[in-house]
């Protein structure tokens, strides 16, 4: 049994949430407020068909938090922007120099084109 915790979520959602995974999951669900209890469905599964869901409803600001049998769909909230962020913002990105490019000697690359390099004879003194 697995319990999915949407208190971040709002009313609407948790509704579609819960049509969602009736058609998707074969097991039963309990509804206890903005906890639904999963049954018959393995917890990967569930972690699946949570992920699947935030996807296809384009909840990117909504994240998956797995502990135990519990799942939790929480807000991401973004960092809050420092003075000191806002002042670095302005300057030029850093843009890393390209390295010389490197020639392959001619050579090797015809004894690889279509068969293993030939072993060359080792002479012993």
């Amino acid at each position: 049994m697995s319990k999915v915790v949407a208190d971040d979520l709002e009313n609407n959602q948790l509704s579609s949430l819960v049509q969602f995974l009736t058609a998707t999951s074969s097991g039963p669900l309990v509804i206890h407020g903005k906890v639904i209890s999963v049954t018959g469905v393995t917890r990967k599964k569930v972690k699946f068909l949570l992920n699947k869901f935030l996807y296809t409803n384009h909840l990117s600001e909504y994240n998956v938090l797995a502990r135990a049998d519990t799942f939790e769909i929480v807000r991401i909230r973004p960092e809050a922007k420092s003075k000191e962020d806002e002042r670095l913002g302005n300057r030029m990105p850093f843009v890393p120099i390209p390295h010389p490019p490197t020639t392959v000697k001619p050579r090797l690359v015809i004894e690889w084109q279509g068969k293993p390099p030939t072993k060359k004879p080792r002479h012993k003194k």
